[in-house]
C-alpha cells in the first residue's frame, strides 16, 4: 500500500524567512546576517532552535538603508580649497563698504580743512 515516499504536507507561507533566505533577501551575506542582525536593527523571531526574519522587518532594513544613503547623497555646501568667507562670491559687498568709509574719511577731511 505504501509507495516508499512520504507526502510531505505544504507549509504556509506566514512571512517568516530563516537566515539563508532573509540574507539573499537584503543582499547579505549569511554570516554577516548570523553575526551583525542586531547591531542592523533588524528584527527577528526566534521559534525553538531555528531563528526567522519577517519580511517587513526586512523591508523596513532596506527603506532604511535606502534613505540613508540618499542623505549621504545630499552633501552640504563646502568652500572649495583657496576660498575664504571674506573673499568669496560676496566680495563685492566689503569692496562697497570700503568704498562708503573713504568716501567718508575724504569727506571729514575737507570738512576740517
Amino acid at each position: 500500500m505504501s509507495s516508499g515516499k512520504s507526502i510531505v504536507p505544504e507549509r504556509e507561507f506566514r512571512g517568516l524567512l530563516r537566515y539563508s533566505d532573509a540574507a539573499a533577501y537584503i543582499g547579505l551575506a549569511e554570516g554577516t546576517l548570523r553575526n551583525q542582525h542586531e547591531e542592523l536593527g533588524i528584527q527577528s523571531v526566534k521559534i525553538g532552535r531555528v531563528r526567522c526574519f519577517p519580511v517587513a522587518a526586512l523591508n523596513d532594513f532596506i527603506e532604511r538603508k535606502i534613505l540613508e544613503t540618499e542623505r549621504k547623497q545630499i552633501r552640504k555646501k563646502r568652500r572649495g580649497r583657496g576660498e575664504s568667507l571674506v573673499f568669496g562670491p560676496d566680495f563685492s559687498f566689503w569692496l562697497v563698504i570700503a568704498a562708503l568709509l573713504l568716501m567718508a574719511l575724504i569727506r571729514l577731511s575737507f570738512l576740517t580743512a
